[in-house]
């Protein structure tokens, strides 16, 4: 039965672990007789022969070779006493089966087979006494031919040369036993150095769970290499297959460590392996395969509750995939009628159930996970339908429900299809609820009205076919989100369908069905707009589509008014299309329109299409023919191709289409101009060879000293600056104890040793200052996003570090003080800045800080004035111009805080004393002058206005200035305010200090009052006396006008009247009439030549 699957069988790590332990991996070793071992007894060689002989069913090549058990601790035996229980050889991760019986594999706390590994401990301990042995089989000695020197001389000499006796000697069947005498230490190297000069070598294999390989490697190879140098043994993992990434999730998998040495240094290295793996997997994750993804939801339980329960009895944690309602690839349920339904397992492309946890008791949960899904297996059922694809989209996703409210709903799940041409939905659930389950689906389904919009009726005599314009159509306003405007307006969704053959007639689903209707009527006036000779489709090749959307489009809009629709990828093979739609407006964006084409604008569409079409085409024809190249390359190179292709991409010319690069497989496919292509595969295909060259020299290892002092800067933050470089210079580095030591091919190496040495170089130069400066003007000194320093620090290549108390809460510091290869700060003090950089670079930082600092010092005067908030307005001016007029004349900082939301406003005066009080007194007067500022009207007839303002404003500067006023153009115009001469109405307002206002209205009153008094009278004047009345430049009339107090209006030249018109108070008039015409009376007795007369008045 299903269920009883987990207890009968063993789980993937169990069998590999009864393999590990059970079927040992055989190697050949020579049997040649040693001349130099003492000679063994017949009895003894035959126990040893019978206890080594191959089964008696091997090949006949076979009988020569001996079984080579690399768990065993006898033939690989480890140097040491006696190990506690603790120690098994067996990996924990297969030490138990999944009911708890312990495997067959043999453990170091089980009675050796023969012989004994170790030595017992001595009854009485004896410093310097201690004896280490080691013994061997004769196959794993190497044979008196391969030996430079028989053993006991190989012993003599290293008894020479150790503090350890070394003693060998044969155990009663026939092995071969080595003691070594001595401190512990010392006879432990002393049987190491033995063995490495007789010992044969042979490689095993040591299975370990793949998720551990990270670990055996440690960071940049550190615990590898550290295994191999401590026991003496070659160690290599095996390749990592990039076409077949390592699923770090998946504790299943396993691979195999190679280990080369001779039996005691190999079984070191294994031993070392085994510790690492088992300390890696006492808690793993894996993901549990094969189980239909339409299980999901009935394993995890409706609200999760079965996941919670295994979690809460096991202690594990498990995690299920949410059920993904549309299904892709094969059909994941086959449900044939009268028959039970097939659920396919999920694929590896989908997600799957993982587990996290103990090891044992994530062996428990995926039993009780698989004994659920046998019972699901017998259990469900499943109901297929065929349902119109468009209502698809209502019964679950964004605009159904979603679907863990469908399956707390009806206890069952569903799946939807997404191939185009499949309309069949799936509904899996218990037998007795499979039914209600389909009935809820239809409801969802029926729950919206849908109508048929046929858009190819509208053009039935399109070129190319109806539902080829049609589909035109639909791109068009597709890429135009016009339907996702449509679909918002009239809360209705349009599905758009189409074939092959073109576009099918659009679905509107709508819970009323009046959105519908009125959703139709705007598509018919929309779609009648489109006539076939609004549109133009040419085929492009997809190559440039990329190039068209980014580069060309916008141009062939400004230039044709052409919007141009590229193709999507999803699209396929289909033609580049140009729709006319004319210039842009200006008053806002492109509105589509909903009217028929006339006969004028149609002749516009020909013929912005075809100077569009042409446009685009002779662009295209520039360019280079398009072609491919393939190159095959290794999968360990890919990685380094795709940064070198991607440095070659960014150095091409800014008028250059980039080549595409995709891949499948190991086959590299270059498409592109042809010359473009040909470059990049000739400049691929030596860098790749270039990198197989490189490959033979990774060994290669280059030491050089690096001042420890300085590696945090060579390491950088999280290491960055060291990533930085091993891609640079595809080296690996390591930074140790003084020690930097790099690998990787020579020229490399020692182009990165160079660059590494010149940053010590540069790093010795450095030099630190650290500057007292009041924290008052650290802000200051940092300036807005650390902007001033950072300026600093890039033109003088130095670190400036400002305590972390002049950081504001935004980190206006910016990067200032996190430069990620910094040395470690000592505290700063809250007046201290420290510079740190080259010399050269340091001094002149912290001079120019200085002289920072000095000039904040002089001008750090500050001072308040306090303004009404409706003063405001006033003292900054039309954009700004008044405060900053003012900053100019004083040289002070003037800051009006933007709040101003009090009537009282504080306005902020920093700079120098000279200055600050400057400003301060100026804004003290602008202050005085608005605290005492009233505004008056008076009413004025309009007919009296023209001769206030007077000639260029010159009465109404005269008037203000007399009064106490200011001259200024603006002053004058917010001082005395008349309405405008198209308006209606005689107020004239006046604003300003309280004496100037009442000084003001005085005079003008008294204006008016004279103007009111006055009369006109007309004199004669002969036409040739008006010149010498007017004088030179009107001087003459303007004499008299101020003499007499009355205004003299002089006809024009060359209207032939004499009458001259004065204006005035009645005695000022007569006096100017009697006063004129004894002028012009004595003019007309004296000869011509005193015709200066009038200019003597």
């Amino acid at each position: 039965m299903a269920s009883e699957a987990p207890a009968n069988e063993l789980s993937a790590a169990q069998k590999l672990m009864q393999k590990h332990a059970e079927a040992p991996h055989h190697v050949t070793v020579e049997d040649a007789p040693d001349e130099d071992l003492p000679i063994r007894s017949p009895a003894e060689a035959s126990s040893s022969a019978e206890a080594q002989a191959p089964a008696p069913k091997a090949a006949p090549k076979q009988t020569a070779s001996k079984t080579l058990d690399t768990q065993s601790h006898e033939l690989f035996p480890e140097l040491g006493g006696p190990k506690g229980k603790a120690a098994n050889v067996a990996p924990i991760w297969g030490a138990k089966t999944a009911n708890g019986a312990a495997s067959n594999g043999g453990s170091r706390s089980s009675t050796p087979a023969s012989g004994a590994a170790t030595p017992n401990k001595p009854s009485m301990f004896i410093p310097g006494r201690n004896v280490e042995s080691v013994t061997l089989d004769p196959q794993y000695i190497m044979s008196r031919s391969q030996l430079k020197r028989p053993i006991p001389d190989i012993i003599k000499d290293l008894n020479r040369k150790s503090r350890a006796t070394l003693s060998m000697g044969t155990t009663s069947n026939g092995r071969y036993k080595f003691d070594a005498t001595g401190p512990q230490d010392v006879a432990q190297q002393a049987l190491k150095d033995l063995i490495g000069q007789i010992g044969t070598r042979a490689a095993i294999k040591v299975p370990i769970p793949q998720s551990a390989r990270a670990h055996i490697i440690g960071k940049g190879g550190s615990t590898i290499k550290a295994l191999q140098e401590k026991s003496g043994a070659k160690i290599q993992l095996p390749k990592v297959d990039e076409s077949n990434p390592i699923d770090e999730e998946d504790d299943d998998a396993t691979i195999d460590v190679t280990v080369e040495g001779n039996a005691l240094s190999a079984a070191s290295a294994r031993d070392a392996i085994l510790k690492i793996a088992d300390e890696r997997s006492a808690n793993v994750q894996t993901k549990v395969r094969g189980i239909p993804a339409a299980f999901y939801p009935f394993i995890a339980g409706q609200d999760n509750a079965f996941a919670q329960a295994l979690e809460q009895d096991s202690g594990v944690q498990v995690r299920i995939p949410p059920l993904q309602a549309y299904s892709t690839g094969p059909a994941a349920v086959t449900a044939n009628p009268g028959e039970r339904p097939i659920f396919a397992p999920a694929g590896n492309d989908d997600n799957h159930i993982q587990l996290a946890g103990d090891r044992a008791a994530v062996q428990k949960a995926r039993a009780e996970i698989e004994r659920r899904v046998a019972q699901l297996h017998r259990e469900l059922a499943a109901e297929q339908l065929s349902i119109q694809r468009g209502r698809h989209q209502f019964i679950v996703g964004d605009r159904g429900v979603p679907a863990e409210q469908f399956f707390a709903d009806t206890g069952c799940s569903i799946l939807l299809p997404t191939e185009e041409d499949d309309d069949v939905i799936t509904v899996i659930g218990p037998a007795d609820e499979v039914a209600s389950g389909l009935e809820k689906a239809m409801d969802l389904a029926m729950g919206m009205q849908m109508s048929n919009l046929d858009i190819a009726r509208f053009h039935r005599n399109a070129p190319g076919g109806a539902a080829a314009h049609a589909n035109n159509v639909t791109r068009y306003l597709r890429q135009r989100k016009e339907i996702e405007r449509l679909e918002k307006i009239y809360n209705t969704h349009i599905n758009t369908p189409f074939s092959e053959g073109g576009a099918l007639p659009w679905e509107l689903y709508s819970r009323e069905g009046k959105n519908a209707i009125r959703a139709q009527s705007e598509i018919t006036g929309i779609v009648n707009a489109q006539p076939p000779s609004r549109m133009s489709a040419i085929p492009i090749d997809p190559f440039f589509h990329q190039h068209l959307r980014n580069n060309i489009s916008r141009q062939v809009k400004n230039d044709y008014g052409v919007q141009v629709v590229v193709p999507e990828t999803s699209e396929g093979n289909v033609p580049v299309l140009l729709v006319f739609e004319g210039p842009d407006p200006a008053d806002g964006p492109y509105q589509l329109p909903s009217t028929k084409p006339t006969d004028a604008e149609i002749r516009a569409f020909k013929k912005g299409l075809e100077d569009a079409q042409k446009h685009i085409l002779e662009l295209i024809n520039k360019q280079e023919a398009i072609t491919s190249a393939e190159l095959d390359v290794p999968a360990k190179y890919h990685e380094r191709l795709r940064r070198f292709i991607k440095k070659e991409q960014e150095s091409r010319k800014s008028d250059q289409i980039p080549v595409r690069v995709s891949k499948n497989g190991t086959r590299i496919t270059l498409r592109g101009p042809a010359s473009a292509v040909e470059s990049l595969a000739a400049k691929s295909n030596a860098f790749v060879e270039q990198e197989k060259e490189d490959e033979k020299e990774r060994g290669f290892t280059l030491s050089f000293d690096f001042p420890q002092k300085f590696a945090n800067h060579l390491i950088g933050k999280g290491g960055s600056n060291i990533r930085e470089l091993r891609d640079r210079f595809d080296v690996e580095i390591q930074v140790q104890d003084g020690k930097v030591e790099l690998k990787g091919p020579k020229a490399k190496a020692e182009t990165a040793r160079s660059h590494i040495q010149s940053l010590a170089r540069t790093l010795a130069d450095e030099t630190s200052h650290t500057l007292k400066i009041d924290p008052k003007y650290h802000r200051e000194l940092i300036g807005a996003q650390g902007s001033q320093i950072n300026r600093l620090q890039t033109r003088y290549k130095v670190h400036i570090f400002f305590p972390r108390s002049a950081k504001s809460a935004d980190d206006e510091q910016s990067n200032v003080d996190a430069e990620e290869g910094a040395k470690p700060r000592r505290q700063q003090a809250p007046d201290e800045v420290i510079i740190r950089g080259p010399k050269k670079g340091a001094d002149e930082a912290r001079d120019e800080i200085f002289s920072l600092h000095k000039y904040l010092e002089e001008h750090s005067a500050t001072a308040t004035v306090a303004v009404q908030q409706k003063q405001v307005g006033s003292l900054i001016g039309q954009g700004g111009s008044a405060l900053d007029e003012l900053r100019q004349a004083t040289g002070a900082r003037i800051d009006v805080p933007q709040d101003r939301d009090t009537d009282i406003v504080e306005i902020q005066i920093k700079g120098t004393a000279s200055q600050v009080a400057k400003a301060k007194k100026v804004l003290e007067e602008k202050r005085a002058v608005f605290d005492d500022t009233v505004v008056r009207t008076i009413d004025v007839d309009k007919k009296y206005h023209k001769a206030l303002i007077g000639a260029g404003g010159s009465n109404l500067r005269d008037i203000v200035v007399k009064a106490g006023g200011s001259d200024d153009r603006r002053e004058l115009a917010r001082t005395i305010q008349f309405p405008k001469q198209e308006a209606d109405g005689n107020t004239i307002k006046i604003e300003g200090r309280t004496d100037v206002v009442n000084k003001i209205v005085e005079r003008i009153q008294e204006i008016v009052g004279e103007r009111e008094s006055q009369v006109t009278e007309i004199v004669d004047v002969p036409i040739e006396n008006h010149r010498s009345l007017i004088g030179r430049g009107g001087d003459t009339k303007r004499q008299l006008e101020s003499k007499f107090t009355v205004s003299i209006d002089v006809p024009r030249q060359g209207d032939g009247k004499t009458g001259v018109k004065l204006t005035g108070r009645p005695e000022n008039v007569a006096k100017a009439k009697e006063h004129i015409q004894s002028l012009v009376q004595q003019q007309q007795v004296l000869p011509p030549a005193s015709q200066q007369l009038f200019g003597h008045c």
